[in-house]
This record gives structure tokens, C-alpha cells and sequence, in this order.
């Protein structure tokens, strides 16, 4: 689910920024940039690169109940256990890999202008695959944790912005029929 957001999401970026095929921006691993991994499996010379950094669940909408009531096929209500919906936050960071310092400073400058016009995502091709929207929020660091960021990547600091894509729902589509409670009894049982 997160690789299928976030490569509609790059389609989205690149097209805005006029530069489909070779893309400007592509999902990849920055760490990848400084080890030489890049060259083998895809090439993060010259580029943008989104790569997710963080993923954690969103605290405010965890208690969500395991039954619910749905339509059967009969048309009747019915309860089935089903475990609740994860909603989960994404923490994206787009990096500038470009050969000229001003060129990723632009390429940085495009992708803020593009998140400041449109941060909300409700498309069509997303419900189509179970994601109802996408939202972007701009998600500052102090410099302590910027060190951090980097240095748990691995690799030289290159111009970046970090955004939070919030409420992407992870749910696997498989209920369970609870069954019906239609009365409680005891058996007495000796002592």
C-alpha cells in the first residue's frame, strides 16, 4: 500500500514538474547514494529521490472497535469480527542529487510549490485501490534531529524537506462472522 501511494504520487510530482520520462524525482534509498549500491539496481546520480524514513501509527484513531455491523448477503444486518483499520503516517524525504548545487536547491524550491498548491490527494485511481485520500503536511527538524536523520542514513547531507503523508489505511479485507448472541445461560455445576 505504501509503495502504490507513493509511486502515484511521484507520477503526480514529476507531471507537475514537466519531467515524466527520465523521471526528476524517483522512489529510492538516499543511504544508497554514498555506498555505490545505486549503480547496480537504479542510477540516484542527477535526481530527486523520495525516500521513506519513518512509519508510525496514527495515535489519535486507535481505539476503533473489532465488530462491526455490515449488510449479509440476504440483505440483513449481521456482525462480523474484523480487526480494526491501521492508520498509519509515512514520513517522506525528498532529496536533491543533482550535479549542480543550484540545481537541487530549484529542484527542493519545486517540490515545496508543488505540496503548497495541492497537499490533499482524493483521486479516483487511489479509491480504485482501496486509498480514500492522501495528506501532505511539511514536517520541520531542529538541527539535532537533521544530524540524526542523516546520520542514520548514512550519507552526506544533500537539500531536502521532509513531509509527513498522513492517513494512509492499512486494512486486509477478510471479515469474520461473529455470529449472533441470542441469549445467555448458566449451568449449574457441582461443587
Amino acid at each position: 500500500m505504501i509503495d502504490i501511494a507513493l509511486n502515484w504520487l511521484l507520477q503526480q510530482l514529476n507531471a507537475d514538474l514537466g519531467q515524466v520520462s527520465p523521471p526528476e524525482v524517483v522512489l529510492g534509498n538516499v543511504s544508497a547514494v554514498d555506498s555505490g549500491q545505486d549503480s547496480s539496481t537504479q542510477n540516484l546520480t542527477n535526481v530527486g529521490i523520495a525516500t521513506v524514513v519513518n512509519i508510525e501509527q496514527e495515535a489519535a484513531l486507535r481505539n476503533q472497535p473489532y465488530h462491526r455491523k455490515v449488510n449479509g448477503d440476504d440483505g440483513l444486518p449481521k456482525t462480523v469480527g474484523q480487526p480494526p483499520e491501521v492508520f498509519i503516517n509515512v514520513y517522506v524525504l525528498f532529496s536533491a542529487n543533482k550535479n549542480q548545487y543550484a540545481e537541487s536547491l530549484r529542484l527542493v524550491g519545486d517540490i515545496l510549490e508543488f505540496f503548497q498548491a495541492r497537499h490533499v490527494f482524493a483521486d479516483p485511481a487511489l479509491k480504485a485501490v482501496g486509498i480514500e485520500k492522501l495528506i501532505f503536511d511539511l514536517h520541520s527538524l531542529n538541527f539535532e534531529a537533521l544530524n540524526h536523520l542523516w546520520g542514520i542514513n548514512g550519507s552526506k547531507y544533500l537539500p531536502s524537506v521532509l513531509y509527513k503523508m498522513r492517513l494512509l489505511i492499512i486494512q486486509r479485507q477478510q471479515p469474520q462472522d461473529a455470529g449472533v448472541v441470542t441469549g445467555i445461560g448458566a449451568t449449574p455445576q457441582p461443587l
